[in-house]
């Protein structure tokens, strides 16, 4: 994995969806040969997803911000299901939260089949229904019960992008089932969200851009990102757990952390760190952590429930599996072992903290599906 300085490109050459038996498919999932001139963020935002395939497949397309001075956050998520034989037809998914400390949630997911649905070649462009996504640009329109939610955004590319896995082989071949990837690992969002009637204006909003895909859901998994670090305004952490099925038992949490602070990176990813790392998830409070080379990063990102929605992910066997997500957390991250001494960061209001499968506390109410 590695952080670069991204050019990204802002336009996409598009196209319906090819029947990946066309274009060549391995375990399920589009081969991707993408042009040579690619960013590392726009690789690794090329859509997977055909219609057509061997086997089932989910892929989510998604990006967050945070309002910290309105209390508030926003989280769009495009996505795409070829089911399993048998069990339903292709479509596509517009979903979309919209937070505000205090007064709840507003949150919805509008389906489309797959012939409107369309998806950049070899370029990063998607389209469902009336929301496209591309290289800083994002659009969309979901119905809610509080009406409608209505955004119109840019993002700012040639940002740093994280790729999680220590080598990209992981990423062609079936272990781990389940890829992710952040290509705009920090980025700023400039628009306008409208929610109900009340548009709300976006500038400057601290925020990531993120890609995962797989046959299925994940069964279990938790993951955080925090922005907004008081007195370290440029500083970004992530982390992501996962335990894997192994016929009727499940692994020990599998963890990948990584932090930029200060100018430097700490990227705790090596195989041998996924088992090492901690990962102690309690509710809605996530402790987290994991050393190597002399420094140490620990790290605990809390939610409140009222502050999360319930959000029931269909999987390509058609099974409904729970996302409990919270763009309203709270994060504390100590780095020990880096020059300069010990480094403490809190932010108050630009955490995201997201526990699915059998991870997802079952008090907080559903809000959507899909």
């Amino acid at each position: 994995p590695r952080w670069t300085r991204l050019a990204g490109r802002h336009d996409g050459s598009t196209c319906t969806a090819t029947p990946a038996s066309r274009r060549g498919e391995s375990w399920g999932i589009r081969a991707i040969v993408p042009p040579v001139d690619l960013s590392v963020a726009e690789r690794f935002n090329l859509v997977r997803w055909a219609p057509v395939g061997r086997g089932g497949l989910v892929e989510s397309l998604f990006f967050k911000f945070h309002l910290p001075e309105e209390g508030a956050a926003f989280w769009a998520r495009y996505t795409l299901r070829r089911p399993a034989p048998g069990r339903g037809d292709p479509a596509g998914c517009l979903w979309a939260v919209f937070s505000e400390r205090g007064a709840g949630a507003a949150a919805g997911c509008d389906p489309y089949p797959a012939r409107e649905v369309a998806a950049g070649r070899d370029r990063f462009y998607l389209r469902i229904g009336p929301g496209e996504l591309a290289m800083g640009r994002a659009t969309g329109r979901v119905s809610t019960p509080a009406g409608p939610i209505e955004w119109a955004l840019t993002f700012e590319t040639g940002t740093p992008s994280l790729v999680h896995f220590p080598s990209e082989v992981l990423y062609r071949v079936p272990f781990p089932r389940n890829k992710i990837a952040s290509p705009h690992l920090v980025t700023r969002f400039h628009g306008s969200v409208t929610v109900g009637g009340r548009t709300v204006t976006v500038s400057g909003a601290p925020g990531m851009q993120g890609h995962n895909w797989g046959p299925s859901v994940s069964p279990h998994w938790v993951w955080a990102h925090a922005t907004g670090f008081e007195g370290e305004p440029d500083a970004v952490f992530e982390a992501v757990s996962s335990r894997l099925a192994v016929g009727p038992v499940f692994s020990p949490p599998l963890t990948i952390l990584a932090l930029r602070a200060r100018g430097r990176l700490v990227l705790l990813n090596r195989p041998d760190l996924w088992v090492r790392n901690r990962s102690d998830l309690r509710g809605l409070r996530w402790e987290v952590g994991g050393a190597s080379g002399g420094v140490r990063v620990t790290a605990e990102v809390v939610a409140r429930p009222e502050d999360a929605v319930g959000l029931d992910y269909v999987s390509s066997d058609g099974e409904r599996v729970r996302c409990v997500n919270s763009n309203l957390a709270r994060a504390r991250v100590v780095v020990t072992g880096l020059p300069g001494g010990r480094l403490e960061l809190s932010s108050p209001l630009g955490a995201t903290l997201e526990a699915g499968g059998l991870a997802a506390p079952r008090e907080v109410p559903v809000l959507a599906t899909g």
